[in-house]
């Protein structure tokens, strides 16, 4: 048993290294030393949020400099290979879930543990949260009895598939989903059961998506491992959570509700029906109300310590981390850790692939764009968005040549597909890659926007490339550049107040959400270019805009907890400032060459036809679903808030910040928003009728949501 401090590096630097990272971060005799990743930007943030002082873009070089133990964080097709490696340099691995995408692998990569002397472990890290330690317990030693069924259930909606990106892993080959969340319910029935003797699965509705992929939203199994019966059951489609197991045994029967590390038990007590009911509720109600406020304690002292259990899922994360550095140092990993079983959860994925008939080969790759019709005059940044993909079609239409920077191109041409645009690939505050891209271009349209916990990585990721690609594009000479703010940066709590193109923005805006702020930031910059250097700009701020590929669930409209419960902001009974996507973009296209409209701004809203009562009312009647929607005066939000940043400035949290009132008082839109003047100078035409806002915004979003 050896207890020396053990030198860690993150191998991924994604977005699952942050709960890694905080996990390793407790305990007492590891230190994270180095991270690698492919770029060198992602890989330097990551050391900078963490502390680590090694940064590297080879897995040979990080091997080299000493570590230990190395968590594997990369995409699963590659997790076999780079494993390999690590193990042949003598040195621990951690891979996370998939171990790999072929168990034979997975198995050689155990014998080359073993044979090398070091551990290899793989996160199933639900495996490890309290509840189901408790249910594993109670299986092990027969309180439930001899086991005659377990049920599995992940039934929990992917936004991928609606949204994108379309260039995930996940969604390349018909087999990815499975492999991808299959393995949670995989390992909780191998542990619980072992491997199956006999199995059979289904994948059903499958949907097409962007590059010619298919994707099945439900995936059904049906199995027994000696004389215990074994369903799964999973599904990626919009509606209520539902991760579980629930076994039945010879004594009594349990359900572990694993989204919220609950478990629930069954046992009969009596053999009175009259009573028998009443005292599995009250017996039930206690245990869950006693679990519940044992994991809130917990977790709200881990957020104030800025621990890592702050969520069952970062809780559940930390002990399978912690899990795995107790065996390596003990020399015996838990046996829910140890490659092989790893192997045995791949084996049966395998299985579960075969028998549904589901290949792990992508079916296609995206179509290539067209050919050009006419070079490239026209720019767009953020053109695989929402309003950008729309803008980039119209402008085609318009016979423009298009050019999209996009951070990744691999992401553009599947959100593009087919179409005859141009991909320049590039960071928006990479000035050489910037001035690349604008060669040849008249016209630059901004919708970039940027998201962030901090101001200043609004400053860093909005505000300073924005400059960077102003300065670019004068110095290119370009004709015209078009920006789009947000009616966020407006001051819209006041009901007597008339807002237009020409109408300032907030003067509190300091005091503003960071995203109002940061658009607010933008446009002043680039007004101030606009009249010291002669920047051709041109100002749109679109309003809520709703159209197919926005979800229904719009927090323009209120603050959804979930796709059916809402609060208003406010009473909800005030014309909200609606616009169609559709709409937005043929606005920007007018934009384009309209003469004399420098230096000025423009509203981009529809008439005040719907309010946000009578916006949920459409959608409960499109998804035939009854939404909750609850009004909630202003100050109820700002209460709330008050006591959250009261905890976060108590203990110095890095995104703690000074509550505002006015900031949410002007989440209701109650003031007017007026669209005259941009119909007048622009020629612009919205849709002009409720009837057009509910189908071709409301129910056209419902469709694309549960298509």
């Amino acid at each position: 048993m050896t207890t020396q401090r053990m030198r860690v590096g993150l191998l991924g630097a994604g977005y699952i290294l942050q709960a890694h990272a905080k996990a390793l971060q407790a305990l007492p005799n590891v230190d994270i030393t180095a991270v690698c990743d492919v770029s060198r930007g992602r890989a330097e943030a990551a050391a900078a949020s963490f502390g680590i002082q090694g940064v590297f873009t080879s897995l040979a070089e990080m091997l080299k400099s000493g570590i230990d133990a190395v968590h594997v964080l990369v995409p699963p097709q590659l997790h076999i290979d780079v494993t390999r490696q690590i193990l042949e340099a003598g040195v621990h691995a951690f891979v996370e879930k998939p171990m790999g995408l072929d168990s034979q692998a997975c198995a050689a990569l155990a014998d080359l543990a073993a044979a090398k002397g070091v551990k290899l472990g793989v996160n199933h890290n639900f495996l490890f949260l309290p509840s189901y330690e408790r249910l594993r317990q109670q299986v092990k030693q027969g309180v439930i009895g001899r086991l005659d069924h377990v049920s599995l259930r992940w039934l929990y909606p992917l936004g991928l598939i609606q949204f994108g990106p379309y260039n995930n892993w996940m969604l390349r080959a018909e087999a990815n989903l499975f492999y991808e969340l299959g393995p949670h319910l995989v390992a909780f029935m191998t542990d619980l059961v072992g491997p199956l003797d006999e199995l059979k699965a289904q994948a059903s509705l499958p949907i097409d998506l962007p590059g010619g992929q298919r994707v099945f939203r439900h995936w059904s199994l049906i199995g027994r491992q000696g004389t215990t019966g074994v369903s799964l059951e999973l599904s990626v489609q919009p509606g209520q959570a539902d991760r579980s197991v629930r076994v039945r045994g010879y004594a009594a029967s349990a359900e572990l509700d694993f989204d919220r590390d609950l478990l629930h038990f069954f046992e009969a007590r009596t053999n009175s029906a009259l009573f028998d009911g009443l005292g599995q509720g009250r017996r039930g109600s206690a245990a869950w109300r006693a679990q519940a406020w044992g994991n809130f304690q917990r977790q709200f002292l881990s957020t104030l310590k800025k621990g890592p259990h702050a969520n069952v899922f970062l809780d559940s994360i930390a002990r399978s981390v912690a899990a795995f550095y107790a065996g390596v140092q003990s020399g015996q990993l838990d046996e829910r850790l140890d490659g092989r079983f790893g192997a045995t959860v791949i084996r049966t994925c395998e299985q579960v692939a075969d028998s549904a008939g589901v290949s792990l080969t992508p079916r296609s790759q995206p179509a290539a764009p067209a050919a050009p019709s006419r070079p490239s005059n026209v720019l767009v940044i953020g053109g695989t968005g929402f309003i950008g993909k729309r803008l980039v079609r119209a402008l085609l239409a318009q016979g423009h040549g298009v050019r999209v920077l996009s951070r990744s191109k691999a992401t553009a041409l599947y959100e593009l597909e087919g179409l005859p645009v141009e991909v320049a690939e590039g960071a928006l505050d990479d000035a050489a890659a910037v001035g690349r891209a604008l060669q040849g271009i008249e016209v630059v349209y901004d919708l970039a926007k940027a998201v962030g916990q901090r101001w200043q990585d609004y400053v860093d990721n909005d505000v300073k490339p924005t400059r960077v690609l102003a300065e670019a594009a004068l110095a290119a000479g370009v004709k015209r550049f078009i920006y789009t703010g947000t009616i966020d940066s407006y001051d819209a709590a006041d009901p007597s107040k008339v807002i237009d193109g020409s109408t300032p923005l907030d003067p509190a805006i300091e005091t503003r959400n960071l995203y109002a702020r940061s658009k607010a930031a933008c446009e002043a910059l680039l007004l101030e270019m606009h009249r010291d250097k002669g920047l051709p700009l041109v100002i749109f701020r679109p309003a809520v805009v709703i159209g197919e590929g926005c979800p229904p669930a719009h927090w323009g409209v209120g603050m959804f907890h979930s796709d059916t419960r809402v609060q208003y902001w406010g009473d909800g009974e005030n014309k909200l400032p609606l616009v169609l996507v559709d709409d937005v973009a043929d606005a920007l296209v007018l934009g384009l060459d309209k003469p004399g409209i420098e230096g000025q701004s423009f509203l981009l809203t529809d008439g005040p036809l719907l309010s946000a009562r009578e916006y949920v009312a459409e959608v409960s009647r499109l998804t035939q679903t009854q939404l909750r929607a609850t009004p909630t005066p202003i100050w109820k939000f700002f209460a709330l808030d008050v006591a959250k940043e009261l905890v976060k400035n108590a203990i110095r949290h890095p995104n703690r910040k000074v509550p505002s009132y006015h900031d949410w008082a002007c989440r209701q839109l109650t003031s007017r928003f007026d669209n005259s003047r941009s119909r007048q100078v622009l020629g612009w035409q919205p849709a002009g009728t409720r009837e057009g806002l509910i189908e071709r915004g409301i129910a056209a979003s419902v469709r694309h949501y549960l298509r």
